[in-house]
């Protein structure tokens, strides 16, 4: 969670703020103010009424008619002498001919080998004042080539070549400058600034308008929109700065990618044959041709082009993690990869994502936090880069001592390993960099060669629904009247980070009458207090909503986030846990319409204070009892009492999450007595990273048997735990090798929602990730055994959700088409006045997909005042309160009371409902999949917990038939991967099917 606000300050890559060439600019202008026209030294004055002392004198004069008419007596005379030389430059800026200047004042710089470093400073003043951008560059390279010694020349150089995405160029000279110690803290993160432009590109795009036959700054630009996902503007900026330059390869890097990137596939494929040689440089180019490969199902060609990304710049962690994704998907038919080459690749993604989550965290330190340097310069040593370990541990030593680190033994152990000869990147002693995949086919890029499975990616369900879907908000006509907030003063500015996160609910039948009952969760105190407003239970009546929380004794008032359902004792009961900013409760079900408090059977540390969000319920270690999966969000109570404020009006903001520390997320275990045990050491569930969790979704989703655990980071990588049982039960994380750690380009994003389905109908499991302001959510889609694959940007996905703050979101057919629409609730975290401010209250947005591939947004098209009204949404979870086989939803806000969005589609598809319970597994059998058939269609649908933000579905399956009315067929895959099948299951009805149970249930339905 984070604000546009903070994001700005340090690593927001849709919204660069830094513009470091305008100080460069001041420091260039500075320097030619330096040497007066009179304090020039000429050594061969020779006579007072020479025309270099007529010059002199028609300059101090300001009589520039003159100065024009001697300079050209000067420069025949003088045509070696370098001061001459700047005074004619002099007098030709006067006389308003800057271009004839600006080269006046490289020839004077030619002339003395670059041996003033003032003049060549005066000199770059003079090409930037009339936009000669690449002209500055050119007589810098030649500035250097002569003084190599000339730091402060080559740092501008270096900058330059930076600033108009030159990297290739840039690099040497930034190593160059760390190898002679020339560096200081901004050389360092510039370096290491790998993901997404950092920089304003302002004075760029000023420069190009200064100078109308050289365009090629405005690539800077074009870098910004393409982070931003705005490909179209990238590509038409590009072309405009390929205008005069068409053979510029950072542009044509840059435009390979956003061709790529925005499916135009074909006009990728004519671009290429017209390309330089000199863009092979440069690893955007072969990342384009990679994910072309990659995306019409080239998978060998994709290893190539990734090899050869990794080969241009070992750097990118993109080009490693889509390396990395590659060489899986080959492995089976490639028996010369070895598996250790491709763990050693494995190994260097995880460090890079590692080095980049600790630079923002750093970053948004202030810049002040010694430790996180010092883990800065392992991580760079650990990656083979020991000149930049060094110089990160040697700022560490210039930094206050924090106590719990020991800088000099770092240093010293780096120092110990340099020699003079050390390359920059350790190549011999490391698996990952000697990796050589020249023997596979180079790719072949040819227009027109889309296959069918890459036109599956843009998902050609047909869909022959003619329903008009219906929403409407029941929640005050079925009697639920309730407001669970964070906060009595939500609706203005000044809210606190602990605030932002909203509260959470669940469907539970608690009375195993058929109709799914709500619990909602309430917070307002001040964690981790237990003097917040009470959590409410409402007894669903026939579709009615009672408070039943008293006689119920489920009113907890802990600062509650998050709801968890399940059945913890396997005694048919559902039962809750409670996620606090504090002690978490869990209130076990007595199947008599009570609950008892049972918090001191979870194994929870009393000296500690975890902010706990989310949680699930399910059977981990399949000894056939639930265990629990406890999100946190961070630790103590820094997040309560620390205070953020805006620079320039002093007023409170939520605070960026990286200025609290993070904190592993738990696991308990069932000890079979009614206690739980905390398992996260034993299980092996500490990950290289640590989380800020949100969202969590549990169930079988890798087609292996056992239970996966996949959760929603808050500005680091996402988490994916799979069992392993090779030294007994543990748990192995993996998200970032399975492509889930974030979307295809960043090491992490503010990531909160998800919804879990098998979007495409293709018989596995994707994920959608609600994201932050300027991020777009993401689109997993599950490509092969295993790996998920971001294809936000083919399915439409990418642009409509930029400009909101995603938080609940699930996959629902509203209209029971056999198709899955998206929901999404929306809202800021906090409320910030200003014209620039993202609206505090946003719409929700629904996705439903189109008969021509990819999504289009329907919510403007759905009656529903509810969906024409901005609010700030946070929690979302399904329910068929009424139960007329339509799946509803709650939602929750921080300025508005709860809603129960009842679906109300006309001319609706028929449907199918699914209990499913377990015998030797849980009770709840989480991790059991369906595959269900009708007529020529087919459907996978997991049984999950968690099923996203501080929220819990009703515990069904639900599956809309569209107009299919004969018998269906399912057959159930238990989680330790056994199957059983049904027969002659009508439509329209409720089905319970359990665990060795050979026949079928049909359950009564009004």
């Amino acid at each position: 969670m984070k604000n546009s606000q903070r994001r700005n300050d340090t690593i927001d890559h849709r919204h660069p703020t830094r513009d470091w060439f305008v100080g460069l600019l001041i420091i260039v202008a500075l320097a030619g103010c330096q040497q007066t026209v009179q304090e020039l030294q000429l050594d061969r004055l020779a006579e007072p009424e020479d025309a270099l002392a007529q010059l002199r004198s028609a300059i101090h004069r300001q009589d520039w008619q003159e100065a024009n008419e001697v300079s050209p007596s000067v420069l025949m005379q003088y045509h070696d002498d370098a001061n001459a030389i700047e005074l004619a430059a002099k007098a030709a800026h006067g006389n308003g001919t800057s271009d004839v200047a600006a080269d006046l004042m490289s020839d004077a710089c030619r002339i003395d080998s670059f041996s003033d470093p003032s003049r060549t400073n005066r000199a770059l003043a003079a090409h930037l004042a009339i936009g000669r951008v690449f002209d500055c560059i050119n007589l810098l390279e030649s500035s250097i080539k002569q003084q190599p010694d000339q730091h402060s020349i080559r740092r501008m150089l270096y900058q330059m070549c930076w600033g108009v995405e030159d990297r290739p160029r840039s690099i040497p000279h930034g190593h160059y400058l760390v190898r002679k110690r020339q560096f200081d803290l901004d050389l360092l993160l510039e370096m290491s600034q790998t993901e997404a432009r950092a920089e304003r590109s302002d004075t760029l795009v000023e420069m190009a308008s200064r100078h109308s036959q050289d365009k090629r700054p405005l690539v800077a630009e074009a870098r910004i929109q393409f982070d931003r996902g705005d490909f179209d503007q990238a590509i038409e900026i590009l072309h405009e700065s390929l205008q005069y330059h068409p053979e510029y390869a950072p542009s044509l890097a840059i435009l390979s990618r956003a061709l790529v990137d925005s499916g135009r596939h074909d006009e990728f494929a004519q671009l290429v044959p017209t390309l330089p040689k000199s863009v092979e440089n440069h690893s955007f180019y072969w990342l384009a041709v990679g994910d072309w490969c990659r995306d019409h199902q080239r998978h060998t060609q994709a290893a190539r082009a990734y090899w050869e990304a990794v080969r241009r710049d070992a750097d990118i962690r993109e080009s490693w993690f889509k390396l990395s994704t590659s060489l899986t998907q080959l492995s089976d038919s490639h028996a010369e990869l070895s598996p250790e080459a491709i763990s050693a690749v494995e190994e260097r993604v995880i460090l890079l994502t590692r080095f980049t989550h600790l630079r923002s965290q750093f970053l948004k330190s202030g810049k002040k936090s010694r430790d996180t340097i010092v883990e800065i310069a392992e991580t760079a040593r650990d990656l083979g880069r020991l000149w930049e370990a060094e110089a990160w541990a040697s700022i560490a030593m210039t930094f206050p001592d924090e106590g719990s680190v020991d800088v000099k033994p770092v240093r010293d152990s780096i120092v110990r390993q340099l020699r003079r000869d050390t390359p920059w990147q350790i190549i011999d002693s490391r698996e990952e960099m000697k990796f050589d995949l020249s023997h596979l086919p180079l790719p072949q890029i040819s227009i027109g060669s889309f296959t069918e499975s890459t036109q599956a990616n843009r998902s050609t369900i047909k869909t022959s629904s003619t329903a008009r879907i219906g929403l409407v908000d029941q929640a005050d006509a079925s009697g639920l009247h309730f407001f669970g907030r964070t906060s009595d003063h939500l609706d203005q500015p000044g809210v606190m980070h602990y605030q932002t996160l909203g509260c959470g609910g669940g469907a539970i039948d608690f009375d195993l009458d058929g109709w799914s009952d709500l619990y909602l969760a309430a917070a307002g105190g001040r964690p981790p207090n237990r003097d917040s407003h009470a959590n409410a239970l409402w007894r669903n009546l026939d579709g009615t909503f009672a408070d039943v929380t008293g006689v119920t004794e489920t009113g907890d008032t802990g600062f509650s986030q998050g709801v968890a359902v399940g059945d913890v004792n396997e005694d048919g009961f559902a039962d809750l846990l409670v996620l606090n900013y504090g002690p978490n409760t869990l209130l076990i079900n007595n199947g008599d319409g009570t609950f008892t408090d049972s918090s001191s059977r979870l194994d929870e540390d009393a000296s500690k204070t975890t902010w706990s969000s989310s949680g699930a319920i399910a059977d981990l270690n399949n000894d056939g009892l639930a265990d629990l999966i406890i999100l946190s969000y961070g630790e103590g109570i820094d997040a309560v009492t620390r205070e953020c404020r805006q620079e320039t009006t002093n007023i409170v903001r939520a605070c960026s999450p990286l200025i609290f520390p993070g904190a592993t997320d738990c696991f308990q275990s069932s000890t079979g007595a009614g206690e739980f045990s905390d398992q996260t050491e034993n299980w092996k569930a500490s990950p290289s990273v640590v989380g800020r969790g949100l969202g969590v979704t549990v169930g079988s989703f890798d087609n292996e048997p056992g239970l996966d655990i996949f959760i929603a980071n808050d500005l680091t990588s996402n988490h994916y735990w799979s069992p392993s049982t090779e030294n007994g039960f543990q748990l192995r994380e993996s998200a970032i090798l399975r492509g889930l750690g974030s979307d295809d380009r960043s090491p992490g994003q503010g990531s909160m929602g998800m919804a879990t389905a098998d979007f495409d109908r293709d018989g596995d499991i994707d994920f959608y990730i609600t994201n932050f302001l300027g991020e777009s959510n993401t689109y997993h889609e599950h490509v092969s055994r295993g790996l998920w694959r971001d294809q936000t940007a083919p399915q439409d996905l990418l642009t409509p959700t930029l400009p909101f703050v995603g938080f609940g979101t699930e996959a629902i057919d509203l209209d029971n088409d056999g198709v899955l629409e998206l929901v999404v609730a929306n809202g800021h975290i906090d409320m910030y006045p200003g014209e620039d401010a993202a609206p505090y209250a946003q719409r929700m947005q629904i996705f439903q997909r189109s008969n021509e591939g990819g999504y289009r947004s329907i919510d403007s098209s759905i009656k529903s005042e509810y969906l024409q009204t901005s609010h700030v949404g946070r929690a979302l979870w399904t329910i068929d309160f009424n139960r007329d086989g339509l799946t509803d939803f709650a939602v929750t806000h921080q300025t508005e009371p709860v809603a129960l969005l009842a679906n109300q589609t006309s001319d609706a598809g028929n449907w199918i409902e699914f209990q499913i319970k377990g015998r030797d597994c849980s009770r709840d059998a989480i991790g059991a999949t369906l595959q269900l058939h009708s007529g020529d269609q087919n459907w996978i649908v997991p049984l999950t917990s968690g099923d996203g933000f501080l929220c819990s579905n009703e515990r069904v399956i639900r599956v809309g038939l569209g107009n299919l009315a004969d018998d269906c067929s399912a057959v159930v895959v238990w989680a330790d991967g056994t199957k059983q099948s049904f027969e002659s299951l009508t439509p329209n009805a409720t089905w319970l099917l359990v665990e060795r149970d050979e026949d079928a249930f049909q359950l009564a339905h009004p």
